[in-house]
């Protein structure tokens, strides 16, 4: 058993470092890691640390990313639970629908519809 502060020293700058890497595949693949990543760190840790993170992907240049982005949050909140997707999440995809750019606004679009269950939004 590895303990949190062991981890956060060793494997947290590693997946940040994968996180950004120039290639979207790697990206993509960090994604598709992060809601098991986070079950096995807890809510806490996972906010504090990874949060911002998971919500910068929704921001990505490449459609494949934003996509898997939504899917992640879809995949936190059946992790986490409603309640907390309602403060963690739902004012941050509810802002992006002020962006300038459409990107931000189709993305929240998509994160409402797909990412998280609809039914927290209301």
């Amino acid at each position: 058993m590895i303990g949190i502060d062991l981890l956060s020293e060793s494997l947290l700058p590693a997946v940040v470092e994968l996180a950004e890497d120039k290639s979207w595949r790697v990206r993509q693949a960090i994604i598709e890691y992060m809601p098991l990543l986070a079950t096995q760190l807890g809510k806490q840790f996972f906010d504090e640390q990874l949060g911002t993170l998971c919500m910068s992907w929704l921001g990505d240049t490449v459609y494949s990313i934003r996509e898997a982005a939504t899917v992640n949050l879809r995949k936190l909140t059946e992790a986490f639970g409603v309640e907390w997707a309602r403060v963690a999440i739902v004012p941050k995809v509810v802002g992006m629908a002020k962006h300038p750019n459409y990107l931000y606004r189709m993305t929240t679009v998509q994160a409402i519809t797909v990412g998280t269950a609809p039914s927290i939004y209301i």
